[in-house]
């Protein structure tokens, strides 16, 4: 996610230059091909290409759309994971307490029992997290892509499963959850057998249990919402229609342009180029906008920050178990946080 109010001259930079050098081409061919050539014929009416154009604008709008909302959506869920995390640390020390306890359970016991369970959601997390970061076939896999991924994997701790996991689980728990294809999943079905042990043992109510299996039921539903978006790609033919249209258009922008620049003077046809390219790069730069908001996880600038998300949480339940070494905040690089 980036962070500033606006993208610096770079990143706008390495958006665009794509997009200008697409658009100086066709604006020449048009003038060389009408003036040098003296192919008149390639002069396009204006009004097809305006029609055209306002089509693609509505066209592209709603992709636009489609894709904010999975980007926001995709915020929302994670939003809601830190709610309801907050709520299993919360009810876990609230619920599991001497009161309830066998008589010959001890306090320390007590803890234990609600840091293995703390403990555990924090290694849920960095499994949902890793299975956020796979890439997939829809994703972008371009050359300045995979530059970016490059980029920032130099400049950002971007741990195993394994590695973060090794300080939440015990390594036989870890071994066993390395043996599972998906280790968010078996983790929550973890921690079930964990509050199910617990109310045989005497240190949770029906009620408590129940409670708490409602909050582990809470994060299965936000798990499969984020699940979701990662795995069901916006309909490809959306996407691929809608970069057609955009080349269709903007090819055929600067031939519609011929009569009118001339009209006005024939020393004023080369006028052309700078409005072509300006027509054509604002076109173009919504195509791109709705193109890299759709895929809300896939490593990149605009992705949502799911690693400070997770850090936030870890901070948050890490203090309600009275630590006192909790880990820093994730802190943006080059103005990005992930």
């Amino acid at each position: 996610m980036y962070v500033k109010h606006y993208f610096n001259f770079r990143i706008i930079y390495f958006i665009s230059w794509r997009l200008v050098l697409w658009s100086l081409f066709t604006g020449l061919i048009a003038l060389l091909s009408y003036e040098y050539l003296g192919w008149k014929w390639v002069a396009v009416p204006w009004l097809p290409v305006s029609l055209i154009g306002t089509a693609v604008a509505f066209y592209v709008g709603f992709k636009n759309n489609q894709s904010y909302d999975r980007s926001w959506e995709a915020r929302k869920i994670w939003g809601g994971i830190v709610n309801t995390s907050r709520s299993l640390g919360a009810a876990s020390r609230a619920f599991i307490n001497l009161d309830e306890a066998p008589e010959e359970a001890t306090q320390e016991e007590v803890t234990a029992e609600i840091r293995t369970l703390i403990y555990r959601h924090l290694a849920w997390l960095s499994a949902l997290k890793h299975a956020m970061w796979q890439r997939t076939a829809w994703e972008h896999q371009q050359i300045d892509s995979v530059r970016q991924r490059n980029y920032f994997k130099r400049r950002i701790d971007f741990s195993t499963f394994e590695e973060e996991a090794a300080g939440y689980l015990s390594p036989e728990e870890l071994a066993w959850v390395n043996t599972k294809k998906n280790k968010a999943t078996q983790i929550l079905d973890r921690q079930s057998q964990h509050l199910a042990m617990l109310k045989q043992r005497g240190f949770l109510t029906d009620f408590r249990q129940v409670a708490l299996q409602t909050i582990l039921n809470e994060l299965y539903t936000e798990q499969g919402r984020s699940e979701r978006i990662k795995n069901s790609p916006l309909p490809r033919q959306y996407a691929t229609s809608s970069a057609i249209f955009i080349l269709i258009f903007t090819f055929l922008l600067p031939f519609g342009m011929l009569k009118e620049f001339e009209g006005n003077g024939p020393e004023l046809i080369w006028l052309l180029l700078p409005f072509n390219l300006v027509v054509s790069w604002v076109f173009s730069l919504m195509e791109y906008t709705g193109d890299y908001s759709e895929n809300p996880f896939e490593g990149l600038i605009n992705d949502v920050p799911i690693q400070s998300i997770v850090r936030t949480i870890e901070i948050d339940l890490k203090d309600m178990l009275g630590e006192s070494a909790l880990p820093e905040r994730i802190q943006p690089v080059e103005n990005v946080l992930f």
